[in-house]
């Protein structure tokens, strides 16, 4: 009876309240800082950067396209999937065509980082290249 108390006295001293769950965090707190984070939480898939433009593809169907001081936006469709490792998308706005060639092969940005895709961007008859990522 004795050590049928002691264990019930030992048990009792080891049980605790439940400790209280911290609330969770909120989105990103860095994704204003941090590129690479504030482009996930935008829902970006692909980023493509070059010496005057921002290539974004999104998980979402469209794919955006700054350059200089333009902006343009056009509908995400299915890649073209070719010999070499990468893909092709060709699409429209109803004003401008536009051909994105992802190649996965390593590329030297202008920032001096190494990045694993190497990007030509077609709009219209004007030919833009950089390097991109996955996110």
């Amino acid at each position: 009876m004795r050590s049928a108390w002691v264990a019930v006295t030992l048990l009792a001293a080891c049980a605790s309240a439940p400790r209280e769950e911290p609330p969770a965090p909120p989105l990103p707190e860095r994704a204003g800082v941090d590129t690479v984070v504030a482009a996930r939480a935008e829902g970006v898939d692909f980023r493509a950067v070059g010496a005057a433009f921002i290539l974004n593809i999104y998980r979402e169907e469209r794919i955006t396209l700054a350059w200089g001081d333009q902006n343009f936006s056009f509908p995400k469709p299915e890649p073209i999937l070719p010999r070499w490792n990468g893909e092709i998308y060709e699409t429209s706005d109803g004003r401008y065509a536009l051909r994105v060639e992802i190649r996965r092969a390593s590329c030297a940005g202008a920032d001096g980082d190494t990045w694993p895709a190497r990007v030509t961007v077609i709009l219209d008859d004007e030919m833009l290249e950089g390097c991109g990522r996955s996110f």
